[in-house]
């Protein structure tokens, strides 16, 4: 909630997706622009990747943002982001094998800048600062 939240005060265009009905809820994500149930090998033929610039996987489960990453090695969306610790993302590039290379020079993982917090409304902001930076094309110093 709190990623939607900062990206729709920037007046950004959010579509959530989630395969669980639990949390597809509309009423949840009043900033978000849709909020759609779908599996993400549908992803394809429920929307239009082409037009959009970003998305962030945080499912909080290995094998749907497996099949979500898989997805998105596929599409030419921009940026894609990956919650989770470096080791996670290691070992789901690994099983996508040889589609990994999709999202070579794309994917950003763990996502989000390292500004230090460990609360949901911190680590939006962490992944928000880092979505500006990338989409207004400012290189940071390291």
């Amino acid at each position: 909630m709190p990623v939607v939240d900062l990206a729709a005060r920037l007046n950004w265009k959010v579509t959530l997706v989630d395969h669980r009905a639990a949390y597809a809820v509309p009423a949840h994500f009043p900033g978000a622009e849709r909020v759609l149930l779908a599996r993400p090998e549908t992803l394809p033929d429920t929307l239009d990747l082409s037009g959009f610039t970003a998305a962030v996987v945080m499912s909080h489960h290995l094998p749907s943002d497996l099949a979500y990453l898989r997805v998105l090695s596929a599409s030419a969306i921009p940026y894609v982001g990956l919650l989770g610790p470096a080791v996670r993302r290691e070992r789901l590039l690994a099983d996508l094998g040889a589609e990994a290379r999709g999202l070579q020079g794309r994917l950003h993982a763990p996502v989000g800048l390292p500004l230090g917090g460990r609360s949901p409304e911190s680590i939006a902001l962490a992944i928000i600062a880092q979505l500006h930076t990338v989409v207004h094309g400012v290189k940071l110093e390291r």
